[in-house]
């Protein structure tokens, strides 16, 4: 009585979540094209997969990549303070997985989409990446938050190549340092963040090329694997909102083998849907207490209400050296000259 459901299933090695939504727009176009009796045309496809990974492979051997080099191995030689877990237990797998979703309102996710941002001429992930630190920081006490950052890895690093409308899985994934120093004033940590963010050679796109396809040496040195991994999908209902289709209240059952080891200590997942900001945040139940995780989950809300509130409040935007032509200069340097 609630209409049609359609389940899709495709394994991840092929797909990421740009495919989804051009799968999801091609659909939803087709659909409509049918019900009102037109010829299914859909847009041009892009350059494949192949010609892509084969292109990849080429850039890895000839592209002198010294200064990523230089970058990710100084990050590797970082010694990981390990997270406090309530129980050590060796090799959680998937299903000793528990998670919690932490939501905003829609109130909260229309400032930080429209309005928050041009505190300090930020984007989201900057803003969540703060909120993200600052509730560890909170928790352990740490100073420097390390972690597994998830990209879309369609950087334009091949010349020539149009990947806009190409099916696959480009997904990057590399290590990041949040530096989160006690005393700080929180529109530093802002800033620090995401300086740091912006030092990060070619969006950490060449990490996985350097360790995986260049064949250096020097590649086995970057062996850094943090605790916490973080991935943000961005406005995944956006791409429906105007057409027949919506994302089904049903679920999809497993997406993985129950039995495979758990990659990260703490998975964390956002998304906006139906105009909501939502984390979703996975750990192992032989690890944590649940009550321990709903305080980290209340920690990084609180956090995030916080950076919001006070980014809405700021009336001038504020620079940071990526924002101007100075190369080599400091934050505290550039509010000096300002």
């Amino acid at each position: 009585p609630d209409g049609d459901h359609l389940l899709i299933a495709i394994h991840h090695l092929v797909i990421d979540g740009i495919s989804w939504r051009i799968l999801l727009e091609d659909i939803a176009s087709g659909y409509e094209q049918a019900v009102s009796g037109q010829t299914v045309r859909l847009p041009q496809k892009t350059d494949s997969f192949p010609f892509w990974a084969e292109q990849l492979s080429k850039y890895a051997l000839e592209t002198e990549m010294e200064q990523e080099l230089a970058y990710w191995t100084e990050l590797s030689s970082l010694e990981l303070q390990p997270l406090p877990k309530d129980n050590i237990s060796e090799g959680s797998l998937l299903k000793d997985s528990d998670e919690m979703t932490i939501q905003w309102t829609k109130e909260e996710t229309e400032q930080l989409l429209k309005q928050a941002n041009r505190a300090y001429n930020t984007d989201i992930n900057d803003l969540l990446l703060t909120s993200l630190g600052l509730a560890v920081h909170r928790w352990t006490g740490m100073e420097e938050v390390v972690v597994n950052l998830e990209g879309h890895g369609r950087e334009p690093v091949i010349p020539d190549a149009d990947i806009t409308r190409t099916v696959g899985w480009f997904t990057s994934q590399y290590p990041v340092v949040l530096k989160m120093e006690a005393g700080k004033e929180l529109s530093q940590r802002i800033k620090t963040v995401k300086e740091g963010l912006r030092q990060i050679p070619d969006k950490g796109m060449n990490y996985s090329v350097i360790k995986y396809l260049s064949g250096r040496p020097e590649a086995d040195s970057l062996q850094l694997n943090p605790e916490i991994s973080f991935n943000y999908l961005g406005q995944f209902d956006q791409d429906l909102q105007h057409h027949a289709f919506q994302v089904s209240p049903y679920s999809t059952g497993l997406s993985m083998n129950e039995n495979q080891v758990r990659t990260s200590v703490l998975d964390l997942n956002g998304m906006i849907a139906e105009g909501k900001l939502s984390l979703t945040l996975s750990y192992s139940n032989k690890q944590y207490e649940r009550s321990t995780m709903a305080q980290f989950a209340q920690s990084v809300k609180e956090s995030l209400q916080e950076v919001i509130a006070h980014c809405v409040s700021q009336q001038l935007t504020s620079l940071t050296p990526s924002d101007i032509l100075l190369k080599d200069i400091t934050i505290d340097e550039l509010e000096q000259l300002l």
